[in-house]
């Protein structure tokens, strides 16, 4: 074989294997004892720790940074959900805001609403008192008759209504315990809506007041229940 000829050829293969090197890349990578390494592969397990690819003159023109850890994952998430939580929160606010502004030009608007869904309140715990004494009163009266009637079918009867009637209290004791709660409730309400139309109308006294016409329905009529 020619000289020249296995000369040629020894030629062509450094330059595939330059080729073949200049493709592959050189990498930097820094393992968990702090040791740096280079190596045109990168090893399976160093690619989800990060590491960066070089050129020939060793500048770095990538960097591969490594993947999330569950915990990296999981703090994400955590303040994706509070951002959510934070940004409904605000517009929530903002709606209550428009409400109040659309709907009562100063407190004491807000004020005379209170006192009228608080004298509805009362009216109904009124009543539910009237009717359950009015029950109570006629219990005690049957009550006193069963102990003295002899006849079963009588007594049996009457003890029927007996028990009906002591359900029918239990139902009384709770529309006024959900009332007075409704009541306590609706207090609450007013005062933070009284302070927080203070603090709107004092920020922007002269600002026109939003069109009720505006605010969605169904929050209007939320909030008018509140």
């Amino acid at each position: 074989m020619s000289p020249f000829i296995t000369l040629s050829r020894i030629v062509v293969a450094a330059m595939l294997l330059c080729a073949n090197g200049v493709q592959a890349g050189l990498y930097r990578w820094v393992d968990a004892a702090g040791a740096v390494h280079y190596s045109d592969v990168v090893p399976p397990t160093i690619e989800k720790q990060g590491h960066s690819q070089l050129n020939k003159q060793g500048m770095t023109i990538e960097t591969f940074p490594a993947a999330p850890s569950e915990e990296d994952i999981a703090a994400l998430k955590r303040r994706e959900t509070l951002a959510k939580l934070r940004d409904a929160m605000e517009n929530k606010q903002q709606e209550q805001d428009n409400h109040l502004l659309a709907n009562y030009a100063d407190t004491s608007e807000l004020e005379a609403v209170f006192h009228s869904k608080l004298a509805v309140l009362a009216k109904n715990t009124e009543s539910i008192n009237e009717r359950r004494a009015s029950l109570e009163a006629k219990l005690a009266s049957v009550k006193a008759q069963v102990s003295k009637i002899d006849d079963f079918t009588k007594r049996e009867k009457l003890q029927g209504y007996v028990d009906d009637a002591e359900k029918t209290l239990a139902v009384y004791d709770h529309a006024l315990q959900e009332n007075q709660t409704e009541q306590d409730r609706l207090r609450q309400r007013y005062e933070k809506d009284r302070e927080r139309l203070s603090k709107l109308l004092k920020e922007s006294p002269s600002s026109p007041r939003p069109d009720p016409s505006t605010v969605p329905t169904t929050l209007r009529a939320a909030l008018d229940h509140q």
